[in-house]
């Protein structure tokens, strides 16, 4: 067996140190700025207005953004800008996961009763159905019901294995379901997906998210043990 000169193993072990030092240094900063982001004005502005709306509310609420077509909102979550704020959102739940399910409750309102948005979570969740909780705007709930309707999968909402929650219909009970959601899966953005009764994260992100689900898959998989459930039913 061949011994690395002592030389050799330092200069690996520098390099080993500069690796970890580099991503200690790229965490600390991306830390301070959410950090910075957490306490910002423009951030206890957009609370205050979640916590006096009478339905959910995102960041990209009153943007022009909301009001573009679809494929407008799809170019845009696919494209670098999107790509982004994806990676800043799953930054953001990483390190601010804990706060930002406060906030969600926070905005529920005063008389938001944990145990009864729970069940009401549960009544909306089938055994042998995909549930996605969406906002009716957001770039990436269409990306997640646009793959579901595509080949191979070719879900459409209410037949039987997909159901499809806008939380803006629901008013004030969107708010309490999204809080719910929060305090079920420690995610407070959508779509927040659900293979039967078990989370299963948004469309980038969570555990592991739709998209990777899909690149594996596993999805083609999952839908199709749902058929032959329900087919047997």
């Amino acid at each position: 067996m061949t011994v690395a000169p002592k030389h050799t193993v330092r200069l690996l072990s520098f390099l080993s140190f500069l690796s970890l030092l580099e991503v200690a240094v790229a965490w600390s900063a991306e830390k301070l700025l959410l950090d910075w982001f957490k306490n910002s004005n423009f951030v206890a502005k957009l609370h205050t207005q979640h916590v006096e709306s009478d339905s959910v509310q995102h960041m990209f609420k009153g943007t022009p953004l909301v009001s573009a077509a679809e494929d407008a909102k799809i170019d845009f979550a696919t494209g670098p800008f999107g790509q982004a704020v994806a990676e800043f959102m799953a930054s953001e739940q990483a390190l601010l996961g804990d706060w930002k399910v406060e906030k969600i409750v926070e905005a529920a309102g005063p008389e938001f009763d944990q145990n009864e948005a729970r069940e009401f979570l549960f009544q909306n969740l089938d055994a042998n159905s995909i549930t996605l909780f969406s906002f009716i705007d957001c770039p990436w709930c269409l990306l997640a019901k646009r793959l579901l309707a595509e080949e191979p999968y070719c879900l459409d909402n209410g037949d039987g294995i997909l159901k499809v929650v806008e939380l803006e219909d629901l008013g004030r009970k969107g708010k309490e379901l999204r809080a719910a959601i929060a305090l079920e899966t420690g995610r407070t953005s959508m779509p927040a997906v659900f293979y039967g009764f078990k989370g299963i994260g948004g469309f980038t992100d969570g555990m592991p998210g739709l998209k990777a689900i899909h690149e594996s898959g596993n999805l083609f998989k999952m839908i199709n043990s749902l058929r032959q459930n329900n087919s047997t039913l």
